[in-house]
């Protein structure tokens, strides 16, 4: 069960859209390419290229858990920009929220 709280540390990977993979190549890649272990109560966080979809990885020092929200069409998450270029960015509790909570419409249809 993916328990996320903002005691929590969170990641955003910015370049990994591949909404195909699950735990062990997301795993993969936090391990290799990015260089990291993850540790209790640390989130990481991937989107879909569309920003309609995106997951939570979560590591609990006994199990992972995957927690995956996808919006409507017509919705989609904001998009995340950052002011350098590293692979992965470490986030806030409150941007995580605002991240989840915040759907764009896409386009709007007034009859």
């Amino acid at each position: 069960m993916l328990s996320i709280t903002g005691l929590n540390q969170f990641y955003y990977l910015r370049g990994f859209h591949d909404m195909r993979c699950k735990y062990e190549r997301v795993l993969s890649i936090i391990h290799q390419q990015l260089d990291r272990e993850p540790q209790a109560g640390d989130v990481f966080i991937v989107m879909s290229k569309d920003h309609r979809l995106i997951r939570l990885f979560s590591y609990d020092s006994r199990s992972y858990s995957l927690y995956e929200k996808r919006f409507v069409p017509g919705y989609k998450f904001m998009h995340v920009e950052f002011e350098n270029d590293l692979p992965v960015h470490k986030i806030n509790w409150e941007d995580v929220v605002l991240l989840l909570e915040s759907p764009v419409i896409k386009r709007l249809n007034i009859r």
